[in-house]
């Protein structure tokens, strides 16, 4: 039972008035899942220590590599509109945590009130933050057909077996065993010479290879983008390593 003489009144219930209100827009329950669990995984005193969140998973939303692969239907008019329902609810700024929307991100992103992060800036600006100098990113393959990670940070290679990548974000979505395909891509990894860094560069990337130990650092895009948005609710970061709407 609380000893409650421990916490007097009106002293630990503050929080700073300026501090953001996060918008989560997701389309995989799954990745999302995964990204909420980063983002409050932090060891603070109380629950009103962390940031108030809106969180908005549409799985509705038209698949985003369906329509660059395959011309179906264009998911920003969803995009766009799940973003204004955030920015009226009281979101400060709104995060996507899904890098291949980002290849549409300058028709979503455009013209709004609040900023958008970008993922892939952000997990580029982690990977050097980190000393990495070559590393490996794994990726969908519209991520990866788009360059969006090339384009961030010229260093990065690509996987050589896409087909096995995209594999297994399928089995992540469609929450089915994928430790046999972990295994194909972790002896894929040791084929790759003179690499120092491995970027997760999709949002189902860092579930599929959750329980693998690595010889390089990993920056997960997911986890990033969470510590990001975290640091950025609270005031702690700038506007440095967002792309701001208004560009």
């Amino acid at each position: 039972m609380s000893n409650w003489s421990e916490y007097p009144m009106n002293i630990n219930v503050n929080w700073p008035k300026n501090e953001k209100i996060i918008g989560v827009l997701g389309f995989s329950p799954i990745a999302i899942s995964d990204f909420i669990n980063k983002l409050v995984s932090r060891r603070l005193l109380k629950e009103w220590h962390y940031p108030r969140i809106l969180v908005d998973i549409n799985s509705k939303v038209p698949s985003r590599g369906r329509y660059f692969e395959l011309g179906e239907t264009d998911p920003v008019p969803y995009i766009r509109k799940d973003i204004e329902s955030l920015c009226e609810r009281g979101a400060d700024f709104i995060v996507i945590p899904c890098n291949n929307a980002h290849i549409l991100y300058d028709r979503f992103a455009s013209n709004l009130s609040v900023p958008i992060p970008h993922i892939i800036d952000i997990t580029c600006a982690a990977v050097i933050n980190a000393g990495i100098k070559r590393p490996v990113v794994l990726c969908s393959r519209s991520t990866r057909e788009h360059q969006l990670f090339k384009k961030a940070y010229q260093n990065v290679i690509d996987f050589p077996n896409q087909a096995l990548i995209s594999e297994g974000i399928e089995k992540i979505k469609q929450n089915k065993n994928a430790n046999s395909i972990t295994k194909q891509i972790l002896l894929s990894l040791a084929d790759i010479n003179d690499i120092d860094g491995i970027i997760y560069g999709c949002t189902e990337i860092g579930i599929l290879m959750h329980s693998v130990k690595l010889h390089v650092p990993v920056i997960d895009s997911n986890k990033a983008l969470a510590d990001f948005c975290y640091n950025f609710a609270k005031n702690r970061v700038s506007y440095k390593h967002i792309r701001m709407s208004a560009r």
